[in-house]
């Protein structure tokens, strides 16, 4: 088995990144080695056409924040807060999320390329037809998220809760869902081929195999 190549890390501007001014927040602007540190920013609740280049976002309240044709390149997300944030024609590369909360952000064909989510709660999420490439998603909850006709190939998915989370649809030929809590996940046995699991884990997707799982009985 191939082991999936490890996401390229972001980079960052060699004198470090600062905070930019308000002025420099608007539609159609490229930021670069900005730093956005806690809080609120109303200048970042609606983006459109905007490019991030070697940014940091810490501690800073997105929620409900609505982003057009946004591009993240070489970013980083701290502790963040976009729960219901709305991506429409979004792309992420070589970007990390740690420690953030993702409740409900609707990302439905967003583009993400050497992408890194660690420790992020991200139930009810939405990643529908999402096209990924190296990513790697480690002590994730993903309950009830939904990735259905999403291009996932070679995703690792360790550690991550995975309880009722849409597959259905997706491609997932050779990613690697070692650790990762399978119990109620929604996919078809056409959907797993290629997928590498532990052997404990084979009980939480028997039913999706059409296989049934029984104790042999007792001599007679």
């Amino acid at each position: 088995m191939n082991r999936p190549a490890a996401p390229t890390p972001p980079k960052f501007p060699r004198g470090g990144v600062r905070a930019p001014s308000s002025d420099q927040i608007e539609d159609e602007a490229t930021l670069r080695g900005a730093l956005f540190e806690g809080g609120d920013w109303p200048a970042l609740a609606a983006l459109h056409s905007v490019t991030f280049a070697g940014c940091v976002f810490r501690r800073v309240n997105l929620t409900g924040s609505t982003w057009e044709r946004v591009r993240l390149l070489d970013v980083r997300f701290e502790d963040c807060d976009l729960s219901g944030a709305r991506w429409t024609d979004v792309s992420l590369d070589r970007a990390e999320v740690t420690g953030s909360r993702l409740l409900g952000l609707q990302a439905a064909g967003v583009r993400l390329r050497h992408v890194r989510l660690t420790r992020v709660h991200a139930p009810l999420s939405v990643w529908q037809r999402a096209d990924a490439l190296h990513l790697h998603l480690s002590g994730c909850d993903l309950s009830e998220a939904s990735f259905m006709e999403a291009k996932l190939p070679g995703t690792v998915l360790r550690d991550c809760r995975l309880h009722r989370t849409d597959l259905r649809g997706a491609q997932l030929d050779g990613a690697d869902l070692r650790g990762s809590a399978l119990g109620g996940v929604r996919a078809g046995a056409a959907d797993l081929q290629g997928v590498t699991v532990e052997a404990a884990q084979v009980l939480d997707l028997a039913h999706l195999l059409g296989v049934t799982v029984a104790e042999r009985p007792g001599d007679a």
